[in-house]
């Protein structure tokens, strides 16, 4: 076969993010057009799928690390995939709270000169979406919570997960209840916390407690022991 019935088009295409390379594809000039547009669609599949491996976590508003309420990827990496990698005699208590507000998310709580207070949020749907997870530098650096609005100190050994609602007028989201209660089994089983170590305050109004009308009883038969 004559070189001159064959032509070479150079294709450009990404392997990594800081890879870029060129692919030949050498292909006749009539008889073999069908088959080169099949190479290239699959050429362009392959690395669509690629890139989407290698993309990072998914941000919410603001940057923060964000687990969505449909995700079915595991749990476990993607709560425990942090820059300080996370000790299991690091941190003693689970604390749960509710903002006190009706909407809301990482990035509207953390307007306070402390940041965002929580290593974890939970939205409601007005906000942030409905059952999902804003993870904060807290506790991707793996540092102490704050304490939030109404509580001069908080134990430096606790995990404070804040749950967006007012839940002195109105219960959680089931959405909510459900990440709620995956997050916390989750870090129990891996961290070694106890039941008698979930803190939830329901003694008095305000965000520092989870509110009159959360379901404290239907929540601790859920999670572990």
């Amino acid at each position: 076969m004559k070189v001159q019935d064959w032509q070479f088009v150079f294709y450009r295409t990404v392997f990594a993010p800081k890879n870029l390379s060129w692919v030949v594809i050498a292909v006749m000039k009539s008889k073999r057009k069908v088959l080169f547009l099949t190479s290239l669609v699959a050429l362009l599949t392959f690395t669509s799928a690629l890139l989407l491996a290698l993309a990072p976590p998914p941000l919410a508003a603001g940057g923060y690390d964000s687990l969505a309420a449909s995700d079915r990827g595991d749990f476990l990496d993607a709560v425990f995939k942090t820059a300080v990698p996370a000790q299991q005699d690091r941190w003693k208590y689970i604390y749960v709270h509710h903002s006190g507000t009706s909407q809301g998310d990482a990035n509207s709580l953390a307007q306070n000169p402390n940041g965002l207070c929580d290593h974890f949020v939970i939205g409601n749907g007005k906000g942030a979406e409905d059952g999902e997870i804003q993870i904060g530098p807290r506790w991707n650096q793996q540092q102490a919570p704050a304490a939030p609005p109404g509580v001069d100190k908080i134990d430096p050994d606790c995990i404070s997960i804040c749950l967006v609602g007012n839940f002195d007028t109105a219960m959680p989201t089931p959405a909510q209840l459900h990440r709620l209660t995956q997050l916390v089994s989750t870090l129990q089983n891996q961290l070694h916390i106890g039941a008698d170590r979930v803190i939830l305050l329901n003694s008095s109004v305000g965000p520092s407690t989870v509110g009159r009308y959360f379901p404290v009883t239907a929540f601790r038969d859920q999670i572990l022991p």
